[in-house]
């Protein structure tokens, strides 16, 4: 399986914006650099319908920071969301919502990884582990391992996945106040859960794979170590699961509030197209996209109009942004400012990354340029 699966303001100050031909239309940039950043810079993961942006930086020392920044993303309009425990590396920040919660993850020093919620002036962030989570410091096993919050809806539920003392991964969905009474695991019918066989397995919930409904879709592996997608709602305790026609991997990322769900499946050879699937998620509720010179589309965010936002490699393994409107046969695709988009070495999985898209047509991400180094966006066709 291709292992790039899964590595895997409204109105913004014009004097700021950068803009940038594409193949479509044009797509106006702003930066999104926190000021604390170090050389490897800012990336943008989510956009709320109000336009507040969230994401990671990192500082000089290599430390990874979550940060909430309002337009028009200038030094003094970010906050920085840290969890204040001694020798805790890494904190990510992925889901915001119209309040202003934000749900992540944080990394502590035994390299245990947490689930963490905080709302506005985020000055409080709290963090939870699901109940069956390998999350004990003094356990070599969880190292690597523990709780990952990715999604939050209005409501305040979170989603994202854990893994087990034995290396399984399980979805789950926690609400308010994210005791372990309030967590829900998700696996879906034919998910490698448990025994030795599924260690490295499971389900996995990421990005912004939870609508203000409460409906979550996500992936799982079966016993035979394939992907398949899954939806599911509230109370969780029934199961759509479904690949695409011609799939032999599916990777399901975003769900919008009318159950639209866009991701990735690959071919039996090994091509990564992009999917818009709808309620019943049968055969014939797919459409399969793909923007000229692709070799793998990803997919990463859809909104309630069913606008798609994403990237995806070309022949030299240089991502590219995209955007696809219903009815997805046209994809517009584009480069984002200091991206490196040639087709040379040092472009290769580096370029144009956008992730979350918000109602207005908003979206967020980041371009990587030749170093390495992460140049964080605010954007909009």
């Amino acid at each position: 399986m291709n292992s790039r699966m899964f590595t895997t303001t409204l109105f913004v100050a014009l004097a700021m914006m950068v803009q940038v031909a594409a193949h479509a239309g044009e797509i106006h940039f702003t930066p999104l650099n926190d000021p604390n950043q170090g050389p490897l810079g800012t990336a943008g993961n989510a956009v709320n319908d109000l336009g507040v942006a969230a994401g990671n930086y990192l500082d000089a020392n290599g430390a990874l920071y979550g940060f909430v920044s309002t337009a028009p993303y200038s030094d003094r309009s970010f906050t920085t969301v840290t969890v204040e425990v001694a020798g805790s590396p890494f904190v990510n920040i992925w889901g915001i919502n119209l309040e202003g919660a934000v749900a992540g993850w944080s990394q502590d020093a035994s390299g245990v990884f947490h689930g963490l919620v905080s709302r506005p002036p985020y000055t409080t962030v709290t963090t939870f582990d699901a109940p069956d989570a390998c999350s004990s410091d003094s356990n070599p096993a969880c190292s690597g391992n523990g709780t990952f919050g990715f999604g939050i809806n209005l409501q305040g539920v979170i989603a994202g996945y854990y893994v087990d003392a034995q290396g399984i991964a399980h979805g789950f969905v926690t609400h308010p106040p994210y005791t372990p009474r309030s967590f829900t695991t998700l696996n879906p019918p034919g998910a490698c859960s448990s025994g030795p066989a599924c260690s490295g397995l499971g389900t996995v919930i990421t990005y912004l794979a939870l609508n203000d409904l409460g409906a979550v879709t996500g992936t799982f592996f079966d016993a035979q170590a394939v992907p398949h997608g899954f939806v599911s709602y509230p109370p969780y305790t029934h199961f759509a699961t479904f690949d695409p026609p011609g799939a032999e991997a599916t990777s399901p990322q975003s769900i919008n509030f009318f159950g639209v769900i866009t991701g990735t499946y690959f071919d039996a050879e090994g091509v990564g197209h992009g999917f818009v699937s709808h309620p019943p998620y049968t055969n014939t509720t797919f459409t399969s996209f793909d923007a000229a010179g692709s070799i793998e589309m990803v997919p990463n965010s859809i909104n309630a109009e069913g606008v798609v936002s994403g990237s995806f490699y070309d022949a030299s393994d240089v991502a590219h942004g995209f955007l696809s409107h219903p009815p997805y046969s046209t994809v517009t695709t584009f480069d984002a400012p200091d991206a490196c988009s040639s087709d040379v070495p040092a472009c290769a999985f580096n370029g144009t990354f956008p992730y979350g898209i918000n109602e207005e047509g908003v979206f967020t991400g980041f371009a990587a340029d030749a170093s390495g180094n992460r140049h964080g966006f605010v954007a909009r066709q």
